[in-house]
């Protein structure tokens, strides 16, 4: 028997949100105390927490766009989800610009949306979506600049042309801001967020990504999935596990078709490998995850949704 989503409210415990700025404090202390280990540990923290949490949050789709948890895997789906992955793929290798500006538009307003729906700031709408999107990229991006152009680069992105001299402070001027912002809304979640983001300025760009990534953004994502659709963690990640190997088989694939030669990066560049195949992978992903807030809240936006509807 189908079981319909409920529309229920969605909120997680305010103490999740300290979880992503631990991480951060913690690898910091590992960079400065022990820089020969750093590596090591922060890739196996984030292969584990990519299979634990930041996969598994993306490979229940399906059944967001069905709205139905009992339901079957639907393989039109399945096809349309894969041709959009490939498609955005071969538009990485055409326009790496136009991609990228399409990659950051979407992750703003999909991250910005997942943190807004967490918090429930006064008078929420969709500027301030967008607005707290724009902080928390700036932020990440333009705070390791040196390192975003040389990922950018290697995937074929003109670099941004912005003075070290400059960009050293654009990251500290923008994490205050978001500070000053979350005391006006008086949101312990949000300055912890901005306190993660802070100390990701003084963390390599991946490991600054990553951790928001993997400790907010996926958690609240599984939190607001997991109440959403009325289960537990168990019956959700066996839900999950065809996608997530399906995801896991991307990533390799993807793998296979840079280093022979079909993408302009470094063919050792895995720093920029993992961004665009986050990018390839996270279009369908997104959109599926606005049509599920957009089914519990009624929230209107320009996003198409019927790229993915039965």
């Amino acid at each position: 028997m189908n079981l319909l989503i409920p529309n229920i409210k969605i909120s997680t415990y305010k103490h999740n949100s300290i979880f992503g700025l631990i991480i951060a404090v913690l690898l910091l202390a590992c960079l400065l105390i022990l820089p020969n280990y750093f590596n090591t540990i922060q890739y196996l923290l984030f292969a584990v927490g990519l299979l634990t949490i930041g996969l598994p949050h993306g490979a229940i789709d399906h059944l967001l766009i069905t709205g139905l948890y009992h339901d079957k895997i639907n393989y039109q789906f399945i096809l349309r989800y894969i041709t959009m992955f490939f498609a955005y793929f071969i538009l990485w290798i055409l326009l790496p610009n136009l991609s990228m500006l399409i990659f950051i538009a979407y992750s703003i307003w999909h991250f910005g949306q997942c943190d807004l729906q967490e918090w429930k700031l006064r008078r929420s709408n969709n500027f301030k979506i967008v607005l707290w999107g724009t902080l928390l990229f700036g932020i990440i991006l333009l705070g390791h600049l040196s390192e975003t152009n040389r990922i950018i680069a290697n995937l074929g992105v003109t670099q941004l042309a912005i003075p070290m001299s400059i960009a050293n402070k654009i990251g500290p001027f923008l994490a205050l801001i978001g500070l000053l912002w979350s005391f006006v809304e008086r949101k312990m979640a949000m300055t912890y967020s901005i306190l993660t983001l802070s100390v990701g300025l003084f963390l390599p760009l991946i490991t600054s990504f990553a951790i928001y990534f993997i400790a907010q953004h996926s958690l609240y994502g599984w939190m607001h999935l997991k109440k959403g659709l009325n289960t537990n963690n168990l019956p959700l990640y066996k839900k999950a596990l065809p996608f997530t190997f399906g995801a896991v088989l991307f990533f390799i694939l993807t793998i296979y078709l840079i280093q022979s030669g079909l993408v302009k990066t470094q063919k050792n560049d895995y720093t920029a490998l993992f961004f665009m195949f986050i990018a390839c992978i996270s279009l369908p992903h997104i959109i599926a995850m606005n049509k599920f807030y957009q089914k519990k809240f009624k929230i209107k936006n320009f996003l198409l949704i019927s790229l993915l509807k039965k």
